[in-house]
């Protein structure tokens, strides 16, 4: 017997589906269609014209598949339904002929599910609408909370700023735990609408207890707390995320991505309206001004650290009553304590369960946890699959690199106050939006390479116009929030052109889990991109803490231009990956029929995601709650605890990451072009 491969396919599958033998063709060779002629008669067996199918030899001796590039027979999983029905009686080869011709027939490879459209805004479903809303309230309140709790009124370093971040959304690397939970553990019958009550619960919970610490809550247990907070909403997203791909499936392929950007346009309106609050409720003097006390009764403060940060101007001329009066910083004269903050998320998140309690949703039934695992990797094994994974997860790690001393710089040099940073969250959340719906409206079809190439190179431009800033051409708060801003809307291209694909790639019913392993891949290495981001600072020690970047000396302005152009040059070279992601939606679904797998790249992009996700959440956590200790080490991106601490463990630390995207890009990629195996194209 031989086994075959679909390596080195050649044809598209549009040409595999016209060399297949019809319905008249299979009759004429059977007896009534419906049984096979016995012996002395004849049985029909046409041989595959095209190249699909390829005796595969490893060392002499022939396998069905490598543990390097494999195939199997199937084609997708709703193929493979199709050819479980067949009878018992044909072999292999024409039960697969007989479900590409069956789905050849209802349709074709494009179109995932044969249901009509699904509107979202129906009463039906207005529920997953709502729940992205309520997703952007908690994610852009707890990130951009940050920048005055740790920036303007604590003076955090750069790497407390960036570990921060990171913690906080450490949550959605797990995403794949809550889609197992999801997809396998069904409550009442219902997989999806029970959890995203139970994870919008869970975080109102911990928002309540957030409360109860009151308005002097320690900085780094704040970012706790919100990382836990955000343990509950992340459940409840992926929940809705199943909802989202089951919608999106029954759009015609032309329309295919309407839903999408909607969820995510809809997401940046609760970022939008979260900001709105944070810049009305926290640019008050409380906030804005070190050392404020609002209680006559209570003595300013003596701490040496907190009086280096009071207004110079405002200390000299109130030596011992500077910390009751009001700093040019604070634009209002009010402030919103952080228990008012949580409360006010709080009641957005109760209002809103009856909605997800409406939601429509079929009853199904459990099925073996380890049945459907082996399924699930059976999803995984497929090149469709893990090569969009390793595209998200490589240039995810490169373009998501940034200069950690920013943050410190722009209060510092620009003075950016809190009124200032949340104008520029709006905008850019806003532009977000807009990019998102003009993407929608004229670009759903266009190439995704060409968009991010294009978003790319166009957000190096306007993040190129740094360099004014830092050797001082011109510094204005006004200017760096345009060029921001600006960068954020290029965005738009490379964010919906990365999350489109996966939609293609999830099979039904593994949309929950499907969806989840590629956004959980590539939330995996936002943190590693948050660690690498502020690892750099360890070979440029003058940048990690404000006191320093105020000098403003040469030798400060040379690091900082150098560290600049250091991301901007890894930025630029997460286009090496570019390769991996399909060109658009039938390219993507051509690679889910010719059903090409993989067990050693499935297994290679599992241990990559566990690997990356272990050493980022070990590291931010550590950087945030024991910076007092430990937040001097050069790998944890201080100037070192020893004037002879050794950069050298920081060094092999990036190098290595570096050397993984590199590598892998190039395996994939370029090696095959280099020994004939493919041929350059420049589309």
């Amino acid at each position: 017997m031989q086994n075959f491969s679909l390596a080195g396919c050649d044809e598209t599958a549009n040409d595999i589906l016209e060399n297949i033998p019809s319905d008249s063709e299979r009759r004429a060779a059977t007896d009534g269609g419906t049984r096979r002629r016995g012996a002395g008669g004849y049985s029909f067996r046409r041989p595959a014209p095209f190249r699909i199918f390829r005796r595969q030899v490893d060392g002499g001796a022939e396998s069905f598949e490598d543990d390097r590039s494999a195939s199997n027979g199937s084609v997708d999983t709703n193929l493979r339904t199709v050819m479980m029905s067949q009878s018992a009686g044909e072999d292999p080869e024409e039960r697969k002929i007989t479900a590409i011709d069956r789905q050849k027939k209802e349709g074709d490879i494009y179109n995932i599910s044969a249901e009509g459209d699904i509107n979202p805004l129906s009463n039906d479903y207005f529920g997953v609408v709502a729940n992205y809303f309520s997703v952007g309230l908690m994610m852009g309140g707890s990130t951009s909370l940050l920048y005055p709790v740790l920036i303007v009124k604590a003076g955090a370093t750069a790497s407390l700023m960036t570990a921060s971040y990171a913690v906080i959304m450490v949550c959605w690397s797990y995403k794949i735990v809550f889609g197992f939970l999801s997809d396998c553990f069904p409550i009442f019958g219902y997989k999806r609408k029970p959890y995203i009550v139970i994870g919008w619960l869970f975080c109102a919970a911990v928002l309540i207890a957030l409360a109860r610490e009151g308005n002097d809550v320690d900085p780094r247990n704040l970012v706790i707390m919100f990382a836990l907070a955000n343990l509950g909403y992340v459940w409840a997203d992926v929940a809705s995320d199943g909802f989202m791909v089951f919608i999106a499936h029954r759009e015609p392929i032309e329309k295919r991505g309407t839903m999408q950007t909607l969820v995510y346009s809809v997401s940046k309106l609760g970022q939008i309206a979260i900001n709105l609050l944070i810049l009305v409720g926290f640019s008050g003097p409380e906030m804005n001004c070190p050392g404020y006390q609002p209680d006559p009764s209570i003595p300013c403060t003596n701490n040496i650290y907190i009086i280096k940060r009071v207004d110079p101007e405002l200390y000299t001329n109130n030596p011992y009553s500077w910390c009751y009066e009001m700093c040019d910083d604070a634009t209002f004269e009010w402030d919103l304590s952080i228990p008012e903050f949580a409360i006010s998320i709080c009641f957005v998140i109760f209002a809103s369960i009856p909605l997800y309690l409406r939601l429509k949703e079929d009853k199904v039934q459990a099925e073996p946890r380890l049945e459907f695992l082996a399924k699930f990797w059976s999803q995984l094994k497929r090149k469709a699959a893990w090569q969009v994974i390793l595209y998200g997860m490589i240039s995810h790690i490169t373009f998501g690199v940034s200069n950690a001393a920013k943050m410190p710089a722009n209060y510092v040099w620009l003075d950016l106050h809190t009124f200032q940073h949340s104008i520029m969250v709006i905008f850019e959340k806003f532009f977000f939006f807009v990019g998102l719906n003009l993407v929608r409206k004229y670009a759903l079809n266009v190439s995704w390479r060409k968009q991010v190439l294009a978003g790319s190179l166009l957000v190096l431009v306007f993040n190129s116009l740094y360099f004014i800033i830092i050797f001082d051409v011109w510094r204005n708060s006004w200017f760096y929030i345009f060029t921001d801003v600006s960068a954020l809307f290029m965005y738009t291209l490379n964010f919906l052109a990365s999350h489109a694909c996966m939609v293609e790639v999830a099979e039904p019913g593994y949309e929950a889990i499907t969806y989840s392993l590629i956004t959980t891949a590539t939330n995996a290495v936002s943190p590693l991109s948050a660690v690498v981001s502020y690892q750099l600072l360890a070979f440029f020690p003058l940048l990690n803490d404000q006191e320093s970047i105020a000098t403003d000396t040469p030798e400060v302005r040379s690091q900082f231009a150098s560290l600049q152009a250091l991301v901007m040059l890894i930025n630029i070279s997460s286009l090496l990956s570019l390769p991996l992601l399909p060109r658009q939606k039938k390219e993507t679904r051509e690679m889910v029929a010719k059903g090409e797998i993989s067990s050693f790249w499935g297994s290679f992009v599992i241990l990559s995601a566990l690997t990356f996700l272990c050493y980022s959440t070990i590291v931010t956590f550590v950087t945030v709650k024991y910076h007092d200790v430990y937040g001097c080490m050069k790998v944890l991106g201080g100037g070192g605890c020893s004037a002879d601490e050794s950069s050298t463990m920081a060094l092999g630390l990036v190098s290595c990451i570096f050397l993984y995207c590199y590598g892998v890009s190039f395996y994939l990629t370029y090696l095959p072009i280099f020994t004939g195996e493919r041929s350059f194209s420049r589309s």
